[in-house]
């Protein structure tokens, strides 16, 4: 069985073992789920690992070793905040993402190509990298977002604690809350990788900005963040109440993250964006 296929599996196990955890709600259950999840990110980093000594190179040259990076950032992100909050339900979601990208990284060609000469850049591995930091984190902010729009309906009026005898859970209910700080913890490095993508661009092809698909649409996903975090500045003062502006904002997330999916791998299929020097993945 290939690693990759292992890794999934792994992947899986982890996400029945979160709803377990859910069900029986014991610390018992909690370091079994969480246990399981770092088996997986350090088989999917071992893959990564893998890939750039077969290659040569950093794993950021086609689509399936983009795809089983991101996997393994989004694992990594969300093993952060798992450790800063004891999250509920959220670890399943964020095990099955992470499981449906390494699957569709199997869909793609797997083949060791050489790189073109201008992606042999320590660029190259600060761009993608931040990059795909930012994504991860936005993928995580997916999944809270549907978790809080599916509960939002359900939950109590009453006030109800936050905390669990940690200190440290958050309720489904107060997910937007968390949302925005799983954001604001992904858009620095989504504008770092803007930033060395232009430096990047600069050295590679003398120009820091040519406008081409993959850039436009990757200002197009900055720009949609930004709207993001600054909404809650803005929503009041168009007397939209509290309650309803956490649901607006649940909502634009679900279609930021379409946006971060489309200028990812949706762009790599357009006839019109063929000739861009950025989407070699695809190729």
């Amino acid at each position: 069985m290939s690693l990759i296929n292992i890794t999934l599996i792994v992947y899986v196990v982890a996400s029945i073992s979160y709803i377990v955890r859910e069900i029986w709600g014991s610390k018992a259950t909690r370091r079994v789920s969480l246990g399981l999840l770092i088996l997986a990110f350090c088989l999917n980093l071992t893959m990564v690992a893998k890939r750039s000594i077969e290659a040569g190179h950093p794993p950021f040259s086609n689509l399936y070793e983009s795809l089983i990076f991101y996997a393994c950032c989004t694992a990594f992100v969300y093993i952060i905040f798992e450790f800063v909050y004891n999250f509920r339900v959220v670890g399943a979601m964020a095990s099955v993402l992470t499981m449906l990208i390494l699957l569709y990284a199997t869909l793609q060609d797997d083949t060791i190509r050489p790189i073109m000469p201008a992606l042999k850049s320590n660029w190259m591995l600060v761009h993608v990298v931040t990059y795909m930091l930012g994504y991860a984190a936005f993928g995580i902010s997916f999944v809270t977002s549907i978790i809080y729009l599916v509960v939002k309906p359900f939950a109590k009026n009453s006030k109800d604690s936050k905390e669990d005898e940690d200190g440290r859970e958050i309720l489904p209910k107060n997910f937007d809350k968390l949302s925005y700080k799983i954001v604001a913890f992904g858009f620095p490095f989504l504008t770092l990788g803007m930033v060395t993508g232009a430096v990047w661009a600069k050295k590679a092809w003398g120009d820091y900005w040519s406008w081409d698909p993959k850039e436009t649409w990757s200002l197009i996903t900055w720009l949609a963040y930004l709207v993001y975090l600054h909404s809650p500045l803005v929503l009041p003062k168009m007397n939209i109440s509290k309650s309803k502006a956490s649901v607006i904002l649940a909502f634009w997330l679900l279609f930021a993250f379409g946006i971060v999916n489309f200028t990812f791998v949706g762009l790599n299929y357009l006839p019109s964006a063929a000739d861009s020097e950025h989407i070699y993945g695809a190729k």
